[in-house]
């Protein structure tokens, strides 16, 4: 306790700890669904649940946001089937941004993920049509009935965390997801995979690139398109990347 004899000190500890309390206080209040209820009634468009979404779960600068614009407003508003890999509890929280726009627009939206405490966390989201599953993402694909996975819209790989130094375990997971799922898509179909930058600098470090490529969780699937160009459109490539199945 000595360091908080001194009174700027203890005055930043007390900051600290009211800000920590605040944030507590606010994640607990965004996280029921008596909040999110009462909010998604208020809007009316694809542009207001990116508005509300980013500045309440997320980060209005998060450099994912452009990808998500895109995804979402493909869709055009319309009831949409999405399915994401690797649920997301933090970053862009993408899997509160789809099980709203269902919840809004209508459609169904799943994701599936290893971590059990993420389907615990996000229970207050799960309806009839939002289902957070606890299971290895290939084996839950593989397992998935053909007339379903053709019914997809859209498609998030976001599964295996990305070891820029040891990229290939995450990058062969990114491609085996991909083409468990290829040929069952069908035309018109929106694939998006994250953590696949266009430049090596996005990462945001300042280490240089041990490699002779840009390292990514869709790394393998962008050299697969490369030998096989008729099968998709990039569609959007910075952070992540968008694919359209031609």
């Amino acid at each position: 306790m000595h360091k908080y004899f001194n009174p700027l000190n203890y005055l930043k500890y007390v900051i600290k700890k009211i800000n920590s309390y605040q944030k507590n206080k606010n994640e607990i209040k965004i996280n029921k669904i008596s909040f999110l209820e009462k909010r998604l009634k208020n809007i009316n468009n694809i542009d207001e649940l990116l508005d509300f979404h980013f500045n309440t779960y997320s980060d209005s600068n998060h450099i994912n946001k452009d990808m998500f614009e895109i995804l979402l407003e493909n869709s055009k508003g319309s009831s949409i089937n999405i399915l994401e890999t690797g649920s997301a509890a933090h970053g862009t929280k993408s899997s509160v941004l789809f099980a709203c726009y269902v919840k809004i627009f209508g459609g169904r939206f799943d994701t599936v993920d290893t971590n059990p405490e993420i389907k615990l966390y996000y229970s207050f989201l799960e309806s009839s049509n939002v289902k957070f599953h606890s299971e290895d993402s290939l084996k839950f694909i593989n397992n998935l009935e053909e007339k379903y996975v053709n019914s997809l819209d859209i498609i998030y790989l976001d599964s295996f965390d990305l070891d820029i130094n040891n990229p290939s375990s995450s990058q062969n997971h990114g491609l085996n997801e991909f083409l468990s799922l290829d040929k069952k898509l069908k035309k018109g179909a929106i694939v998006a995979i994250d953590d696949t930058p266009v430049s090596y600098e996005l990462f945001g470090n300042t280490q240089k690139n041990e490699f002779d490529y840009i390292p990514g969780k869709g790394r393998l699937v962008l050299d697969f398109l490369d030998k096989n160009p008729n099968l998709y459109e990039i569609l959007y490539h910075n952070y992540s990347v968008v694919l359209k199945k031609l």
